[in-house]
């Protein structure tokens, strides 16, 4: 504040010294115009600077506040944490129409049949859907007895598919 207080004075000063000629001409009068001007421009400024003070302390409570709630997250907020730098969005696309004779053939022990695919798409083609991916996750093979997720396990990955076509 005072700082503020000095470079006005300061600023006050020159522009005095500077329009000598014009003190000269403009007397007594006009002398004590000019200061009032710039003591109400100092009054205004003092005003915008108790105000912005208020505003950063009010933000620096709230940072506070929201810095406890992360805090007070505890594992959890570390879970979502370790989410956040694991999981990456994928655009996966299904390719064939065995009813239309196309499709990619699969073959088992007893028989040969066209059926879908998924795969990632090319740069500029169309995507069927977007999946997260869990880049941090270092298994090399599949168990419904080790999937962890926020909604109810399933049985069998099959009947999922089978249940809810994914790409409608």
């Amino acid at each position: 504040m005072r700082r503020v207080l000095v470079a006005l004075a300061a600023i006050l000063a020159m522009s005095l010294s500077l329009t000598a000629g014009a003190q000269a001409r403009c007397g007594s009068t006009c002398l004590n115009n000019r200061v009032k001007q710039l003591s109400s421009g100092l009054i205004r400024a003092e005003k915008k600077i108790a105000s912005l003070t208020q505003t950063v302390s009010q933000q620096g409570q709230t940072i506070a506040a929201q810095q406890q709630t992360i805090n007070g997250l505890g594992p959890i907020g570390k879970k979502v944490e370790a989410l956040s730098k694991c999981l990456f969005e994928v655009p996966i696309s299904e390719y064939g129409e065995p009813e239309e004779g196309e499709g990619y053939l699969y073959e088992n022990a007893t028989e040969t049949f066209q059926t879908t695919a998924l795969d990632v798409p090319f740069k500029g083609e169309f995507v069927g859907a977007w999946f997260l991916i869990d880049g941090c996750n270092t298994a090399t093979t599949a168990s419904i007895q080790g999937v962890k997720a926020l909604a109810p396990r399933a049985t069998d990955p099959r009947t999922l598919l089978l249940q809810r076509r994914l790409f409608p």
